[in-house]
């Protein structure tokens, strides 16, 4: 049997200065100035035979299909299925957009830009992963859990509307995991962590580019333990900072703060692992009888490990979809206000949000002629030694996380949302409204946007339940 091997590596992928970030009423200006450069990472495991493949970014989102072309890049080189290959994204608001972002390339704005940066980050993940598979060494791994009190609830129920906010008190998952692989010597090759909070601590009103707190986070980490650090998103679709959404231009003191405070849970939680090392029982020292302590040992095993990665397909049905007359009505109203709002000179993000919607009024005319459509979700499992990564392609909820991780048949579970693409957020059935989302209305609740993610409606209550069992079936699969 073929022991462990690990090989990781990291290049940055900032864009060009001039493309707009991901976002629409927010967070969607261009970048103008650079706080720090954004990274994408790729991590490859080998034991037993088995390869997998952990690619971790400080992109925003993406699509389905553009996580799908990472993945497989990643899958040809190392001759892999793309199943044994894990796409995360940090949900970061100051990265740039992508393609394929709200189903419409850019909603005109940059193609020509986006396009080539896109195509760029491609060859870099490519890149990228050779100079992983080319690091490879042979390595131990061990896990530690703890905690930062640094993320809040941000559904706030205010004068009889959900508005994005924060609610003192509520429980939150404040969990932080870690994972570390070393050489044979102890010596830190990788450290993965993982959390489950917004990256918005840079505002909305900066115009800079930046990691936000995982950038902080991941160069303590990399200074004070050695080797790589990777950032894992964890399930924050309803987590914020508790520093809140910065409205200042320059976060960056903001940022530094709570990354570096994140960064320390994970440094003392990482430098508490000792891969190399064990304490035997309790014995005196140099025969004095009342002197009790464990003395340490070196290691001298180097044990195989089971990979695997698996993944189960779930076909989500949508809430009450919308009435073909009530599209058409909104498909003329959009197309007339994209023209007047552009004859007027209208801000940039109230064009972007005229385009966004028209966009989402022609794509679901053609979705309702299927009286049941269904847009598939993704729940991944990817195995490493007696740790599980599960990828939830969604803005997964932190209490998903929760009962994914205590159904799970791994006893290390790290539930990660914003995983292999993202297809809309994922309310659980409590969080609907008591009557649900009815049509027509303004949507403007925060965040849970068909048209932001360019989908007909919203879930069918049902949705988050059939993705958990969705995940805890693959994570069957790969136990």
């Amino acid at each position: 049997m073929t022991p462990l091997k690990v090989g990781s590596a990291s290049v940055i992928i900032s864009p060009p200065l001039g493309l707009r970030k991901g976002g629409f009423r927010l967070f969607g200006e261009p970048i103008s100035s650079i706080d720090e450069d954004i990274e994408l990472g790729v991590a490859v495991f080998e034991s037993k035979g088995v390869k997998v493949a952990l690619i971790a970014s400080d992109l925003g989102s993406a699509t389905t299909n553009e996580a799908n072309e990472f993945r497989d890049v990643v899958a040809e080189i190392l001759k892999i299925e793309r199943s044994h290959v894990l796409f995360n994204l940090s949900h970061n608001h100051s990265s740039p957009a992508l393609l394929g972002f709200i189903g419409s390339p850019a909603l005109e704005e940059n193609y020509t830009e986006i396009t080539a940066y896109y195509r760029n980050l491609v060859d870099k993940i490519a890149d990228c992963t050779r100079s992983a598979l080319q690091s490879m060494k042979d390595a131990r791994m061990a896990t530690a859990w703890g905690s930062a009190d640094l993320n809040i609830y941000r559904r706030e129920w205010n004068q009889g509307q959900d508005i994005l906010g924060e609610v003192v008190g509520h429980r939150v998952d404040d969990s932080v995991g870690v994972i570390r692989f070393d050489d044979l010597d102890g010596k830190a090759i990788l450290t993965l962590f993982r959390y489950s909070c917004h990256p918005v601590v840079n505002g909305a009103a900066s115009p800079s580019l930046s990691a936000d707190f995982p950038g902080p986070a991941r160069r303590l980490v990399q200074e004070k333990v050695g080797g790589l650090a990777f950032f894992l998103q964890g399930c924050g679709g309803n987590l914020n900072p508790q520093v809140g959404i910065g409205y200042e231009r320059d976060c960056s003191e903001s940022v530094y703060r709570v990354g570096t405070a994140l960064g320390a849970e994970v440094v003392r939680l990482a430098l508490g692992i000792n891969t190399h090392r064990f304490q035997s029982e309790r014995t005196t020292l140099n025969g004095v009888p009342n002197i009790l302590f464990k003395p340490w040992h070196k290691r001298s095993d180097h044990p195989d490990v089971i990979l695997a990665g698996a993944q189960e397909v779930v076909p989500f049905k949508f809430s009450q979809l919308p009435s073909e007359s009530f599209l058409r009505v909104e498909e003329e109203k959009w197309r007339k206000e994209i023209e007047e709002r552009i004859a007027r000179g209208a801000l940039t993000w109230e064009i972007r949000i005229a385009r966004a919607t028209h966009a989402w009024a022609v794509a679901t005319l053609e979705r309702v002629k299927d009286q049941n459509p269904t847009c598939d979700f993704i729940a991944h499992a990817l195995r490493i030694g007696d740790v599980a990564l599960v990828g939830l392609g969604v803005e997964a909820f932190f209490e998903t996380g929760e009962t994914i991780r205590a159904q799970s048949p791994c006893p290390n579970t790290f539930v990660l949302g914003y995983s292999n693409g993202m297809i809309m957020y994922l309310p659980r059935k409590e969080d609907f409204p008591k009557d649900g989302w009815k049509w027509p209305n303004t949507h403007a609740l925060p965040d849970l946007l068909p048209q932001v993610y360019c989908q007909p409606a919203l879930w069918h209550p049902d949705s988050e339940s059939e993705a958990v069992a969705a995940a805890v079936k693959a994570l069957h699969r790969v136990h």
